[in-house]
Order: structure tokens, then C-alpha cells, then sequence
């Protein structure tokens, strides 16, 4: 690796970790050598990217707005070191019990510090969601084949990147007001907690908590927060620059059906039964998307270390230049939104290159892990109902090649998509019965397509939801 004024100017981005980088930014904290984990050669490569797309195939196709909305913490305002704490502790260490002890070091105003930026961070915190949601909506656009331009995209992602780099300049601001306060004996203590963690010489003990009057939620995020401080006071930056294949483009939902599993999906696997299923040409498109983000991957990484690189001078007791700070975040959002919509073609791609059966294998394997159904805290049920409909889009798109296109169907004839002419005779039978589609009739087909109409060649269970069922009729509506 080369560093050269401070910026990260190759790939791989990682250096080894050794006591040196553990304590570049401790002020000279002295510790022993922990045997942490090597993650100076994982670096993100084609094959990683390859089995990224492949399992996203999976989730994004198949999953619902819920579903791809969902981040994890650390995610958000990823600047702090972190990932590659947990990463080279083997996964060991809690964030819980980590940010417990590194409170109990901390004095009562620095401490006060911490909560009070709880409150603060919560209004660039809505930004950032705002944002990433304006480009979870725009990929459901494309699942649905609504007109949706690359350079708009790559503008949403600018404004992503600008928001969630203002999210890391407030919180940066207080952990360097905290860091420049420490004493060389917290400076040892805090060293001394990520040393054992690391080195997996981590026993059970008793950390009483600290007595606060917020709320349970609010708690949570004092977790993240004094967790943030510990990994970013003790790294270094090459440390915090440590990166994974799910960081760029976590719009698709893995994350989530990770959860919904009980933690049962493994990437790697999930892949493998994908690729398993996919033709070659299909192959052929995730493979030309992970050579295309292999190409972009290392302006990404050099960029958000250039970001990373002015956070850092909050450790100095500096404060972070603002406009600085956005150009710095949109410039990273916009390479990241690149290899998103690259990924999004090639899995639409596959889409559109896939038969009935694979589109129902496809089905089979999301459910072997998990269901599909949806949460969605969306007031207006039309769009609760776009949202909802993008798992429809899976099969309901591509000009009936598959299954028959959706626009106008309501008060329409049933089975009369003049593209589609492979109507099972159960349906056409349903048609001869009941003539056009109403909502009643929409529900109870949404409901349990095979219950209602037996024989019928749709593979999808249904909405269970009768809210969901609701929204989706509402969406069916406006699709004249």
C-alpha cells in the first residue's frame, strides 16, 4: 500500500495490522501486540463482486421495498473504523459490551458529550434516509420499467453521498472533541480495550450501564455512537479505511433477508445456488457488471478515503471544512450510485433472460430462507402499492413473455392481454365466469392466486396482508 499526503492513492487499501497502526492515533498509548486477524489482503475483488451480484439477484428481484430499505447501523456515517475492528477481532466482539466499557472510561462530561450528539445527529440522520430512500424508489422504477435515467440516478447518489458525508462531519466533531479531551491514562484504557477484543482475549464480565433518561432507541444509538469512538480513536486510517463488498450498492435487500433468516443466508452460498440456476449468458451479465465495478471499486475507495482524510482532522482538535466535506461525500455517492446502476442492468438483465421456471425456482429459493411478506410504514396505498408491486415486476414485466403485463387490468377483461397467450384453461375458465376484474375479485386473487383459481400457472403464494392487498389494487388502478 501507498499513502502519500495523507490520501489513499491504490488498491488493496488495507495495510497489515500491526501495534503500530492500532496505536497511531492514540498519542502514544502503550499496549501489547494483540494477534488480530490479517485483513490486509482481503480486498475487494471480480469474484467477490460476482457473488454479490448473484446473491442480490436473489434479493432484489424477489424482495419488497421493506425489504431493500432496511440498512444496517453500521452503515450510516461509515467513516469510523468500525468495520474493520469487528472484522480483524474475527467477529467477536459486541458492539454492546464494547461501547459499555469504553463509557465507563470516559468522564461524566465527556460522556455528556456522546448524548447530547444523540440528539443532534438525528436530523442529518433523517437526511440520509431520505436519500437513500429517493434511490431504493428510483431502482423499484426500473423493476416496474418506468423511464428512469442513469445520469438522474447518478445525481441521487450524489445527494446520498453528500448527505450521509454531512452525517459523518457532525458526528466527527464531537469524537475529536472528546478524543483531544482524553487523558493518557483513558488514551491506555481505551487501547487496552480494543487489544483484547482483537486478540479474542475477551471474558465475561460485569459493566454496569450508565444511568441515562433516554429512550430505549435513543440508547441503542449511544451503543453505535461510543462503539464509533472507540474503533476511531484507537485506529488508523488504515484500519478505518477497511471496506466490503456489501458497503457499495446495499439497496438490494441482503442485509435483510440476512435478518429475516436468523442470520441463516451466507452470501457465498446463496450465490452459489443462483449461479447454479442462471444459463451462461445469464452468468455472462453479473460477470460484465463485477469487471465493470472491479474498475470503479478503487476511485470509490480512493475517494472515500479522501473524505475520511478531512473527518480525520477532528482528531486535532480542527473542525472539518463543511463544503469540503459535501463535495468530498457527493463525489464518493456518485462513483457508488454508478456501481449500483451497473448492477441493477445486469440483474434486470437476467430478469428478462430467464423462463418461467427460473423465475419460480428463483421464488422457491427466497422462501426456503425466509418469507416475503412486507412492513411498510407508507401513508398514501398507491404508493405502498408501487412499492409492493416491484416483487409482481419479477414475472409482470417484459412485454408477456412470462406472464401477462398489468397496465389497465382493472375493470378490464380477465385473460385478455392480447401479448400473453399462454393463459392456463383454469383461468380462462375463471374469465368465462366472472368477466372483468373488480376489487373484490383482485383481492381474493392476490390473496391466494392458487386458491382462488386453481390450476392457475402463478407460482407466488400471495399477499397475505389484506393491507397490502389494498395497496397493491390502489397501484393496479393508476397503472393506465
Amino acid at each position: 500500500m501507498i499513502i502519500r499526503r495523507g490520501l489513499l492513492t491504490v488498491f488493496p487499501v488495507i495495510a497489515a495490522l500491526t501495534l503500530s497502526c492500532v496505536a497511531a492515533i492514540t498519542a502514544g498509548a502503550e499496549t501489547s501486540a494483540p494477534a488480530v486477524r490479517d485483513i490486509s489482503s482481503d480486498t475487494v475483488d471480480r469474484d467477490k463482486l460476482r457473488t454479490a451480484i448473484a446473491s442480490r439477484t436473489l434479493t432484489w428481484l424477489t424482495g419488497s421495498s421493506s425489504n431493500n430499505d432496511y440498512m444496517s447501523v453500521g452503515r450510516l456515517a461509515n467513516y469510523f473504523g468500525f468495520v474493520g475492528l469487528r472484522v480483524s477481532s474475527g467477529h467477536s466482539l459486541s458492539r454492546s459490551a464494547i461501547a459499555k466499557e469504553t463509557l465507563q472510561v470516559l468522564d461524566e462530561r465527556q460522556r455528556n458529550h456522546l448524548i447530547k450528539l444523540v440528539e443532534t445527529q438525528k436530523e442529518k440522520f433523517a437526511n440520509v434516509h431520505d436519500a437513500r430512500f429517493k434511490m431504493n424508489r428510483a431502482l423499484e422504477g426500473l423493476r416496474i420499467g418506468e423511464d428512469i435515467s442513469r445520469e438522474d440516478f447518478l445525481i441521487l447518489g450524489a445527494d446520498y453521498g453528500a448527505a450521509e458525508a454531512e452525517l459523518g462531519r457532525v458526528i466527527a466533531q464531537t469524537l475529536g472533541a472528546v478524543a483531544v479531551s482524553l487523558t493518557s491514562k483513558q488514551k491506555t484504557e481505551l487501547a487496552d480495550i480494543r487489544a483484547r477484543y482483537v486478540s479474542g482475549n475477551v471474558t465475561d464480565r460485569k459493566i454496569r450501564g450508565i444511568k441515562t433518561t433516554l429512550s430505549k432507541a435513543d440508547k441503542k444509538e449511544l451503543v453505535n455512537i461510543a462503539a464509533r469512538l472507540l474503533s476511531w480513536t484507537t485506529g488508523s486510517p488504515q484500519i478505518n479505511d477497511y471496506e466490503v463488498v456489501g458497503k457499495p450498492s446495499q439497496h438490494f435487500g441482503f442485509v435483510s433477508l440476512r435478518l429475516e433468516s436468523n442470520h441463516g443466508v451466507k452470501r457465498g452460498a446463496v450465490a452459489k445456488e443462483v449461479i447454479a440456476m442462471l444459463t451462461a449468458e445469464q452468468i455472462g451479465f453479473a460477470d460484465d457488471a463485477a469487471r465493470q465495478n472491479a474498475d470503479v471499486f478503487p476511485e470509490f475507495l480512493a475517494a472515500r478515503a479522501r473524505l475520511m482524510r478531512a473527518l480525520e482532522v477532528a482528531l486535532e482538535g480542527k473542525r472539518p471544512d463543511r463544503e469540503n466535506i459535501d463535495s468530498l461525500g457527493r463525489e464518493a455517492g456518485r462513483l457508488e450510485a454508478k456501481m449500483t446502476w451497473t448492477q441493477a442492468q445486469a440483474m434486470l438483465d437476467i430478469r428478462a433472460a430467464m423462463g418461467e421456471a427460473e423465475l419460480t425456482a428463483l421464488l422457491d429459493l427466497r422462501a426456503k430462507y425466509t418469507g416475503t411478506g412486507a412492513d411498510l410504514a407508507v401513508k398514501d396505498p398507491a404508493e405502498r402499492g408501487r412499492q409492493l408491486f416491484a416483487q409482481c415486476a419479477l414475472c409482470h414485466s417484459g412485454g408477456g413473455d412470462i406472464a401477462p403485463e398489468l397496465t389497465c387490468i382493472f375493470g378490464s377483461k380477465i385473460a385478455a392481454d392480447r401479448g400473453f397467450k399462454d393463459y392456463s384453461n383454469a383461468m380462462k375458465a375463471y374469465a368465462d365466469r366472472h368477466g372483468e376484474w373488480t376489487d373484490d375479485l383482485l383481492d381474493a386473487f392476490l390473496k391466494s392466486p392458487r386458491s382462488a383459481v386453481p390450476g392457475t400457472y402463478m407460482a407466488y403464494d400471495g399477499f397475505k396482508d389484506a393491507r397490502d392487498r389494498e395497496a397493491v389494487i390502489a397501484y393496479l388502478k393508476t397503472r393506465r
